[in-house]
């Protein structure tokens, strides 16, 4: 088997040798055995669950929160010949059905799922014909209550259990709280489980913080300083367009990303970025899950994050070549106060939720007893406006509902264009017949889509334009005209969160909420927020304290972040007087006015007798009644 799991590494990702933990990792899989893996961000924590589903027969399920995830690893699969497919929110039940059937078939190596997958019918259907050899569950910490990114869908994995009790279960995070890895292993029912647990230091990364009342001159100092690929992370889409102007107008290439914009423009900008075309990515934290970029020199903060699991995450894209690497954090206090008063708002009452509910299904036109199961595109933008709401309240009065099992927003969800033809081939001449400007178009679709009469076929209109020599609003255009004649039926591409009932709509009046839950996550997050504000404004080692909080007990000081170079500067500076000192000394006695003027500026007459006590007691120099001091 050592050899076969080592072969795989080679003939997959091209590798000689694992990284750290990996193998212990993919043996424990191996021997059938449940896992927590804690592996620190930049770890490999893929391979841990894609090398032993390649080794085994039958196909791994990887149960993933994030559609953005799922689809970059399909993507990063399917490239390497490995057959991958995953299954979401918003995704057509053709298209569902038709990726089970081919489960089901064997046909697959890899389904990834999104958690409130597993509780649908059609996957319930499905599920015993699945030939499952191993469980995958990443991002782990989503199960637990008590960490920072809860998802109640993940707590209907343990409910696998009950159709594969003997398949293992490989469970990854890299950002769990000891109180949270007791939960992953209480929530998800893993039996007699290995836990294996990366070290937190990262060698080659230096992790600084600096206050700064005025953020952009130390920006540009930083980015002029250290050469690079770099992200700079804020908190608004507004602020990633300023300092990309900044940067910009100061001759470094940058370019900015955040949800607001459409997903060809995302893609594009991140291809960009990726292929060096431009050195400097300005993003809100929209940007980073699942990007494999190695040799990005520095991740800058410009806004503080509000919590050490999100900073650990992003700031750890730096460096994953292990090379020298930097991740910076700015901030000043009125950026702590702001957060301080953020966390009221992270846990609004009771009333304020119902609201938010009765306005969500105003909002999509839900009658009671109805949508359960359903998911809906939902423009936040528009229903904050629509019903006067906040919209950071909003989220959270949303994330409260999720949290008590009503509904859930995930993130926004790109689906292609599609196209079928529905009409018969005679009526289809006769179309063309009657209207040439569209023929051109017809033939195109038949020729470049395949099965286009059986099922829907993804198009770029783009992509189309371009074969076509014309614009893409002339495609839509006479797409929904061959739509209108009877020819097609024609999808536009989405592009949007979507909302997803948990539960049928029920009367606002019997919302309920645990509130002692609510109590608990609450001081939580202040407990959270403490330790982000002590790592921020502290003297102790930066890597060293994300590490313990992880509960990474052996943990060293890493001696490249701010706070241990300048704790070096401090222990250097004694040794280097007294040098001095003694240096001084070898020409004759001399008083302690005349050694300070000899030496220079650098010591104030309180360190000099301090360290003259010292070479005192080590019985290098002597003090004599006169007050002179000369060198033994």
């Amino acid at each position: 088997m050592q050899q076969e799991i080592h072969s795989i590494l080679k003939q997959y990702w091209g590798y000689s040798e694992f990284r750290p933990l990996q193998e212990e990792i993919i043996r424990t899989a191996l021997q059938k055995q449940d896992c927590l893996a804690l592996l620190p961000t930049g770890s490999g924590k893929s391979v841990c669950f894609q090398v032993p589903a390649l080794a085994l027969e039958g196909i791994c399920l990887v149960i993933s929160p994030l559609i953005a995830l799922m689809k970059d690893q399909v993507a990063q699969l399917r490239k390497k010949g490995i057959s991958a497919l995953a299954i979401h929110t918003g995704m057509p039940f053709k298209e569902v059905n038709k990726t089970l059937q081919l489960a089901s078939n064997g046909q697959i190596k890899f389904l990834y799922l999104s958690p409130e997958r597993l509780q649908t019918n059609l996957f319930k259907e499905y599920l015993p014909a699945l030939p499952v050899s191993l469980i995958a569950v990443d991002e782990a910490h989503c199960v637990s209550q008590w960490g920072y990114d809860f998802r109640p869908q993940y707590l209907q994995i343990a409910s696998l259990r009950e159709s594969l009790p003997a398949v293992p279960i490989l469970a990854l995070t890299a950002s769990a709280t000891p109180l949270v890895q007791e939960d992953i292993l209480t929530q998800l029912q893993l039996k007699n489980a290995v836990v294996h647990k990366g070290s937190f230091i990262r060698e080659a990364l230096s992790y600084s913080c600096f206050e700064e009342s005025s953020k952009l001159p130390k920006l540009f100092d930083i980015i002029s300083k250290v050469e690079g690929s770099s992200i700079v992370y804020c908190r608004s889409r507004k602020r990633t367009v300023d300092i990309c102007r900044f940067l910009n107008e100061r001759g470094i290439s940058a370019t900015y990303y955040h949800a607001g914009l459409n997903q060809e423009d995302r893609n594009e900008r991140q291809q960009q970025w990726t292929q060096n075309q431009v050195r400097i990515i300005v993003s809100t934290n929209a940007f980073g899950m699942g990007i494999d970029k190695p040799d990005v020199r520095t991740v800058v903060h410009y806004d503080v994050p509000d919590c050490l699991e999100n900073y650990y995450q992003e700031a750890g894209r730096a460096g994953r070549d292990r090379q020298k690497a930097y991740a910076v954090l700015l901030y000043n206090q009125q950026d702590l106060i702001e957060l301080e008063q953020q966390l009221e708002k992270k846990f609004p009452d009771l009333e304020t939720v119902k609201k938010v509910y009765q306005s969500m299904a105003n909002f999509l036109h839900l009658p009671t007893g109805t949508g359960e199961g359903q998911s809906f595109d939902f423009d936040l933008t528009l229903f904050c406006k629509n019903f006067d709401l906040d919209r950071m309240v909003t989220i959270n009065a949303l994330q409260l509902l999720q949290a008590n099992g009503y509904c859930a927003l995930n993130e926004s969800v790109y689906e292609p264009s599609r196209v079928q033809f529905v009409a018969d081939r005679a009526w289809l001449e006769q179309v063309e017949k009657n209207y040439p400007a569209l023929e051109p178009l017809i033939k195109t679709l038949l020729r470049t889509i395949e099965g286009i009469f059986s099922y829907p076929g993804m198009i770029s209109e783009n992509y189309l334009a371009r074969l076509l020599k014309t614009e893409r609003e002339i495609i839509i255009t006479q797409l929904k005209q061959l739509e209108s004649l009877g020819i097609l039926n024609y999808e536009a591409a989405r592009d949007q969160p979507q909302l997803v009932l948990l539960t049928e709509r029920v009367k606002t009046e019997n919302i309920q909420l645990d509130l002692k839950a609510i109590e608990r996550r609450k001081k939580l997050a202040k407990e959270r927020l403490d330790a982000l504000f002590q790592y921020t404004t502290g003297s102790t080692c930066r890597s060293s304290f994300i590490g313990r909080y992880f509960g990474d007990a052996a943990i060293k000081d890493c001696g490249i972040c701010d706070n241990c170079l300048e704790k070096k500067r401090k222990e250097a500076k004694p040794q280097q007087l007294q040098n001095k000192i003694l240096s001084s000394l070898e020409n004759g006695a001399k008083s302690i006015t005349t050694l300070q003027s000899e030496i220079g500026d650098n010591a104030n007459q309180q360190e000099l007798l301090r360290v003259i006590r010292l070479l005192e007691s080590e019985q290098l120099i002597r003090v004599q009644i006169s007050g002179m001091v000369e060198r033994l």
